[in-house]
C-alpha cells in the first residue's frame, strides 16, 4: 500500500471518530471479532475455556462472504479464547486485508502463550499491507506466581512477558500489557507493574492498559460470578491513578478516562457517556452471531444469513432501534473495556470536559 493510501485510510479513520460525536455512523468504524473460543489457559475470572469445543466456527468462505459485503471497517479487534489457536488465522487475515480497503488498524488480544505464531502472523501482515497499524495487548494480571495462579498454568507469566518483549521489538507493532482488575488481584497492580519493570526496564504507563472485570452471558459465560467489592475496587483504581504521572499520550488519556469514569459508573450502574454500541461499533462471535457489544444479548443477525450488503442491515430499522436502546440505557448499561474506548471516542468533547 502506498504512503498516500495509508494517509487516506488514517484520515477516514479520524473522520469516522469525529463524526461519531455527532451522529450514528452510516457504517461502523470498528468490529470486535472473536475468531475462536478455544483457549489454552483456565482463567478464574472467565469461563470461555469451559465452552464446548464447537466445530461451527465461521469458515474462511463464510468470513470472506461477510467482509466482501462489509468492507469499510477502519478498525478490527481480534480476540478469543486465544486468537492464535485458530489454525487458519493467516488465511483469515489474508481475506480481511484483501477486502477491507479502508482498514487502518488491527488489534489482537492474546494471553501471550503462542509467541512464534504471533510474530509470524505480524510479519506476514506487514508484508501484505505495509502501512497497517498492528497493535497487541498481552494479558498479565499479576506478578509471576499470582498471574500463573489466576491463569491456571505454571510458566504462563514467563511466556507472556517473553511475547510482549519480542512484539515490542517488532517493527510496525505497538505492544501493550493488559491488566484485568478482578477479585483475585485486587490491589496488586503496583506489584505487577514493578515485577514487569524488573524484566523490562523500559516499561512505561503508556505500555499498560487496565480493564475492570465484567460479566457476560454471551461472551465470558461468567454471569453467575460475584460482582466486585465496590470499596476495594474504588481504592484499587485510585491507587493506579495515583501512580500514573506520565505525560499525555493517546493510550494514557484513554486509560485514565476509562478508570475515572468507572468511578462514576460504579455509583450509578449506567454508562457514563453515550454508548456507541451499534452506533459506531459491533461485536461478532466465532459462529457469526453479530451483537451490539459483548454484554447485550440481542442479536442483530447471523452473518451466514447475510444476502445483501451489510450497510443495508446496519441502517435497517431494527439496527437503529437496538442502537437507540444502547444509547438510552434500555440494555444492561455496562462500562465494558471492550467498548469503553469507542464510547470515549464518540463523546470526546464531553469526556475531555468531564471532571472524572
Amino acid at each position: 500500500m502506498s504512503i498516500r493510501a495509508n494517509k487516506l485510510t488514517s484520515l477516514l479513520f479520524f473522520k469516522s471518530i469525529v463524526s461519531s460525536n455527532f451522529k450514528r455512523l452510516s457504517f461502523p468504524l470498528k468490529i470486535s471479532y472473536v475468531v475462536t473460543y478455544r483457549c489454552n489457559l483456565k482463567c478464574k475470572m472467565c469461563n470461555i475455556w469451559k465452552k464446548p469445543d464447537i466445530q461451527d466456527e465461521l469458515t474462511i468462505k463464510e468470513v470472506e462472504n461477510f467482509f466482501k459485503r462489509a468492507n469499510r471497517f477502519s478498525w478490527i479487534g481480534f480476540t478469543g479464547g486465544e486468537v492464535f489457536l485458530r489454525p487458519d488465522l493467516q488465511e483469515l487475515m489474508d481475506v480481511l486485508l484483501f477486502y477491507s480497503k479502508r482498514l487502518d488498524a488491527v488489534h489482537f488480544a492474546t494471553n501471550g502463550q503462542l509467541t512464534n505464531e504471533a510474530v509470524a502472523l505480524t510479519q506476514h501482515m506487514r508484508k501484505r499491507k505495509k502501512g497497517l497499524k498492528v497493535l497487541y495487548t498481552v494479558s498479565i494480571d499479576g506478578p509471576s506466581s499470582l498471574h500463573d495462579e489466576i491463569r491456571g498454568q505454571r510458566g504462563a507469566w514467563d511466556k507472556a512477558v517473553h511475547t510482549f518483549r519480542l512484539l515490542k521489538e517488532t517493527e510496525g507493532v505497538k505492544a501493550q500489557i493488559g491488566f484485568t482488575l478482578s477479585e483475585y488481584n485486587m490491589g496488586k497492580f503496583p506489584d505487577t507493574f514493578m515485577a514487569l519493570k524488573s524484566k523490562y526496564p523500559q516499561l512505561k504507563f503508556d505500555d499498560m492498559t487496565v480493564n475492570i472485570f465484567q460479566r457476560s452471558s454471551i461472551y465470558y459465560s461468567n454471569q453467575d460470578m460475584q460482582i466486585l467489592d465496590r470499596d476495594k475496587t474504588v481504592k484499587a483504581i485510585r491507587d493506579i491513578l495515583e501512580m500514573d504521572r506520565e505525560r499525555l499520550s493517546v493510550n494514557n488519556f484513554l486509560r485514565r478516562k476509562y478508570l475515572k469514569l468507572y468511578l462514576e459508573y460504579i455509583n450509578t450502574d449506567k454508562c457514563p457517556l453515550k454508548c456507541q454500541a451499534l452506533s459506531s461499533s459491533c461485536f461478532m462471535d466465532p459462529y457469526g452471531n453479530l451483537f451490539p457489544c459483548t454484554i447485550y444479548s440481542k442479536k442483530l443477525l447471523n452473518i451466514k444469513d447475510l444476502k445483501q450488503d451489510f450497510i443495508d442491515v446496519w441502517n435497517s430499522d431494527y439496527a437503529k432501534r437496538l442502537s437507540h436502546e444502547c444509547s438510552n440505557y434500555i440494555c444492561p448499561s455496562c462500562w465494558s473495556p471492550c467498548d469503553a474506548y469507542s464510547t470515549i471516542g464518540g463523546s470526546l468533547i464531553k469526556a475531555c470536559l468531564s471532571n472524572s
